[in-house]
C-alpha cells in the first residue's frame, strides 16, 4: 500500500488539470477546492466496500460493580464488521446483531447486541442476554469511517490513492461541463473496480480457502516427478 500525502495527491491533480505539479503554484481557493473533491472521493471509495484497511477492534473491560446493559462505541465507528465478543465469569460468547425494531421477537435471555445511534449522537452497542459485571470484556470488530483529509500531510487510508486522483479531476471537469469528465470518471471507476477486485485476493500467506490448480485437485500433496 502506497502512503501517498495529501500534497502528492493535489500535485498528481495539478499536473493534469494546471500542467504545472508545483503545488505551490495552486491558488489557496484551487487547492481548498480539489481537496473538498478530494474529501468526497473518500467517502465515495469508502462507502462501495467494506475495506480492510477500514477494519478495527474495539477492546474494553467493564470496571463497575452494578453491571452495564451497553457500551458507548468509538467515533469513528461505522458498522459492525463480524460478531462482537463478550467474555464474562467464565464463558465466552459471540454476540449476533438484530435489528431494535424486532426486538419483539427475541426473549430477554436471548444472546445478542443492537446498534442504536447515529454520527451526530454517537453510536451505542445495546446488550442482551447478560450482565457486564466488573471484570468482562467486550471486544467489537467494526469497520470505522476513514479520516477526513485536511493538511497537505494527511495520509489517505486507501489502498490506491490513484482513485482519489482520477475522481477528484473528474469532479473538477464535470461541474465545469468538460467535455473530458466522462472518460476521467470512468476512468475512476475501473480504479474502483480493482481495488475491489484485489481486496478479494489473498496472498499466499493466507490460511483462506483459495482456488486449487488442477493438479492440486487431482493429486493432492504429490508433485510432478515424485
Amino acid at each position: 500500500m502506497a502512503r501517498v500525502s495529501v500534497d502528492l495527491i493535489q500535485s498528481a491533480i495539478a499536473a493534469y488539470l494546471d500542467q504545472d505539479e508545483v503545488t505551490t503554484n495552486i491558488s489557496s481557493t484551487d487547492y481548498s477546492l480539489r481537496l473538498k473533491y478530494m474529501n468526497m472521493a473518500l467517502t465515495e471509495w469508502q462507502e462501495a466496500y467494506d475495506w480492510q484497511t477500514l477494519y478495527s477492534e474495539y477492546n474494553m473491560l467493564i470496571s463497575t460493580s452494578t453491571g452495564n446493559a451497553s457500551v458507548a462505541l468509538p467515533s469513528d465507528f461505522r458498522k459492525l464488521a463480524s460478531y462482537p465478543v463478550i467474555s464474562n465469569s467464565n464463558s465466552t460468547d459471540l454476540y449476533p446483531e438484530t435489528r431494535p425494531q424486532e426486538a419483539g421477537q427475541y426473549s430477554n435471555t436471548d444472546k445478542r447486541v443492537e446498534i442504536l445511534g447515529n454520527p451526530q449522537d454517537t453510536y451505542t452497542l445495546r446488550i442482551y442476554g447478560t450482565t457486564l459485571s466488573s471484570g468482562a470484556s467486550v471486544k467489537v470488530p467494526y469497520y470505522m469511517s476513514a479520516q477526513s483529509l485536511v493538511s497537505p500531510a494527511n495520509i489517505a487510508e486507501i489502498p490506491n490513492p490513484d482513485f482519489l486522483v482520477k475522481r477528484t479531476i473528474a469532479y473538477w471537469l464535470e461541474v465545469r461541463e468538460d467535455s473530458r469528465f466522462p472518460g476521467m470518471k470512468q476512468e475512476a471507476d475501473r480504479i474502483l473496480a480493482n481495488m475491489i477486485d484485489f481486496e478479494n485476493v489473498f496472498s499466499e500467506a493466507s490460511a483462506s480457502d483459495r482456488v486449487k490448480t488442477i493438479e492440486e485437485t487431482k493429486y493432492g500433496d504429490k508433485r510432478w516427478g515424485e
